[in-house]
């Protein structure tokens, strides 16, 4: 076998892909043809052969394309036949929304990349699919080379870089004796896997969140909470969010106890 040094490797996918795209555009030409006089034909199926030397590193299959005169050769036939557009729609992977992480974006050591990749696992959302839907250990079937509670971490930190906190609004509510500050906004509690969190403090005393979601988040103070005019909130979140707030709270002391909210001014 005699290779031409100046015939680049390819790899399969990136071959597919160019030679689908053509073939769009050739489906797009007849498509617009076709309004001004009848088809006669139309491409159904295609079959190619290629002479190819295949090439593995141990992890990828490249192929160089035979060139005239060069022998040792392998065959390789695709052949492409029809598809719907309902079919594609279901086996295809969906794509990643907005507010998904993908693998890639995530720092993992290459040997948890490869294992995660194996499993079909290409996102956050996949991950969190295949272990609380599927009730997958995916320790177990890693033989330990992935930890998923670290990787956990690492997926809640790179979610907060695309998802950071913000409170719109803030209001304190009396009922059956209970003060409370709630605190309305965006990507507030979004982190899993973190029983612990959101962890809230008053003036460096700690203080009951009695619950929390994306969109709000309740926290139950008293009156020793609230007896000076200008208190300071702290909110951890998760590991990687913190929220400081200094609040102007009404003392609720001498007012008539009740259900309504009323505002408190965020400084």
């Amino acid at each position: 076998m005699a290779t031409n040094s100046n015939n680049r490797s390819w790899n399969l996918e990136t071959f597919l892909d160019s030679l689908i795209y053509e073939l769009d555009k050739a489906q797009d030409t007849l498509s617009v043809k076709g309004m001004n006089r009848k088809l006669t034909y139309t491409v159904k199926d295609v079959s190619l052969d290629l002479q190819i030397f295949p090439e593995f590193d141990g992890e990828t299959v490249r192929f160089i394309t035979a060139q005239p005169g060069e022998t040792g050769a392998s065959k390789v036939t695709f052949q492409l036949g029809s598809i719907r557009d309902h079919q594609i729609q279901e086996v295809a992977r969906k794509p990643l929304t907005r507010n998904d992480i993908s693998l890639e974006e995530v720092p993992l050591t290459e040997t948890e990349k490869k294992e995660l990749k194996r499993l079909g696992i290409r996102s956050a959302e996949d991950l969190r699919r295949t272990i609380e839907e599927q009730n997958v250990d995916i320790e177990k079937i890693t033989d330990n080379k992935v930890d998923y509670q670290g990787l956990a971490n690492l997926i809640n930190q790179s979610s907060r870089k695309k998802l950071a906190p913000t409170v719109s609004k803030a209001s304190l509510s009396q009922a059956q004796g209970k003060t409370i500050i709630t605190l309305e906004g965006e990507n507030l509690a979004i982190a899993q896997s973190l029983d612990q969190f959101p962890v809230a403090a008053i003036n460096n005393e700690q203080v009951e969140v009695i619950s929390a979601n994306p969109k709000e988040l309740k926290i139950q103070v008293n009156n020793t909470h609230l007896q000076d005019k200008e208190s300071q909130l702290k909110i951890a979140l998760d590991p990687y969010a913190i929220v400081t707030m200094n609040l102007q709270l009404p003392n609720p002391s001498n007012q008539q106890e009740n259900s309504n909210r009323r505002p408190i001014k965020p400084n």
